[in-house]
């Protein structure tokens, strides 16, 4: 596993947040978790649409085009090779931090989607 890998799946074995620690959010903190929550919420969107272009372009480093030309030099493959186990990564910590956020939010009494068509006014 390499080491980004590594250390994002060693972070998901430390405990979550503790909920009497929670009922003691002040209106600052409960904004920050909720703003905390939204921008992770967004990150890992880009993580996945990343990992997916990523493993696409690895997928097809041996095709080409009609006129013989390879579809991806082999550069940007090697790159994707390299960038996927970071995105990978980051991915995993949005995902703890989501979470995290949700675990608090919830114990704060904060409401949030459960999906992307769950949000209601």
């Amino acid at each position: 596993m390499s080491t980004a890998n590594h250390a994002a799946f060693a972070d998901l074995s430390r405990p979550l947040l503790s909920p009497p620690l929670l009922s003691l959010l002040s209106l600052d903190q409960r904004e920050r978790v909720a703003g905390a929550w939204r921008m992770a919420s967004q990150d890992i969107g880009d993580d996945i649409r990343f990992i997916r272009q990523y493993l696409k372009v690895i997928a097809e480093k041996d095709e080409r085009l009609s006129t013989g030309t390879l579809v991806h030099s082999r550069t940007y493959v090697e790159a994707c090779a390299g960038w996927l186990p970071q995105t990978v990564a980051r991915y995993l910590r949005h995902l703890r931090q989501i979470t995290d956020c949700e675990l608090a939010m919830t114990e704060a009494g904060i409401r949030f989607a459960l999906s992307s068509y769950a949000w209601e006014a």
